[in-house]
């Protein structure tokens, strides 16, 4: 993997960026929880590029990747190495904190102990394959996961669906220390504004949230595992254009945008006004009486997070039938 800097970002910055001490399992049918999230072309298409394809990627697009390391290495460090101090400071009284646990063994574990278990990572082995991954804190019993992200994950759940199968992956990967059936997300807004908590009532309402998202059965769990990996190895017996395409719900891809432009003459530049529905866009333009509603097809936004992108047909073919309009967000 080479690594670009095209954006210039400051060498101290772009070191930290471009920094990688994740504890990465290479064997060869190893796969993790996180990967299993992916559409199965991409899975199938990463497992195809050889180490003599140079794959190049810019410091500026790991940055958000590099934000949530550092978040999630802080949470770990500030309760392995200070939450008893963090805690006195925030009011608890020192019984309670002399019953937390951090990261005990079995034995350790007394009737009133409060047991929190820290970035443990298990393996399982199911259909030829060895499952794995890293959760990144449970507390009593009940799974967490910090993620860092833009306001926009929180007013839209755009990725709620995969944190819950995210989750419930680690439930069937640690039965015995994930106990409770739901899942907290801990939200830390990377955008967050006062200004826009103040006038959007979708708009969370501090820096940091959580939601409790249920997860699935263990045994549905173990279902969708099952048959995930079963599909990756059907479509790995296939050439490159043979491979199942990613559905709009693995792209992506929003709903469509109905453009109202007002002058019939000024349809290639942004749009006079946008609507979600065309009985809307049409209802506004009747008011008007002039203008022109032009639909315009969602993106496949997914393309833009793809590691494969470059070798990827359907990509190719998405670039090839799409007219790409200076007001949307290229996924090159």
């Amino acid at each position: 993997m080479q690594i670009s800097n095209i954006h210039n970002i400051p060498l101290v910055a772009a070191v930290w960026a471009a920094s990688d001490d994740y504890d990465h399992i290479y064997e060869p049918n190893y796969i993790s929880a996180t990967t299993l999230l992916k559409p199965t072309q991409e899975i199938v298409l990463r497992k195809r590029l050889t180490t003599s394809t140079v794959n190049t990627i810019d410091v500026a697009d790991l940055l958000p990747s590099a934000l949530g390391t550092s978040i999630h290495t802080a949470v770990e460090n500030a309760w392995k190495n200070n939450y008893k101090a963090t805690l006195k400071a925030l009011g608890y009284d020192d019984a309670t904190i002399e019953l937390v646990l951090i990261n005990p063994s079995k034995e350790e574990i007394k009737p009133n102990s409060i047991p929190i278990y820290l970035e443990q990572r298990s393996i399982k082995s199911i259909n030829g394959f060895s499952v794995g991954g890293k959760y990144d804190i449970v507390v009593e019993g009940k799974l967490h996961d910090v993620k860092s992200t833009s306001v926009y994950s929180w007013i839209y759940g755009s990725r709620v669906d995969d944190y819950k199968l995210q989750g419930s992956i680690y439930r069937w990967l640690n039965p015995e220390i994930i106990t409770e059936d739901s899942i907290t997300i801990v939200y830390v807004f990377t955008d967050w504004s006062k200004a826009g908590a103040k006038s959007n009532p979708k708009y969370p309402p501090k820096r940091v949230e959580e939601i409790s998202i249920p997860l699935m059965s263990i045994a549905d769990t173990e279902k969708f595992i099952f048959d995930k990996l079963e599909e990756i190895k059907q479509q790995s017996l296939l050439e490159n254009h043979e491979l199942k395409p990613c559905n709009n719900q693995e792209l992506w891809v929003k709903e469509p945008t109905f453009k109202y432009y007002a002058d019939i003459n000024k349809t290639s530049g942004r749009s006079t006004k946008n609507f979600t529905s065309e009985i809307e866009a049409n209802t506004y333009m009747n008011t008007k009486g002039k203008g022109v509603v032009i639909k315009s097809d969602p993106l496949p936004t997914r393309c833009n997070y793809c590691a494969v992108s470059n070798i990827c047909l359907q990509r190719a073919a998405l670039l090839s039938n799409l007219e790409w309009e200076s007001d949307n967000d290229s996924i090159l």
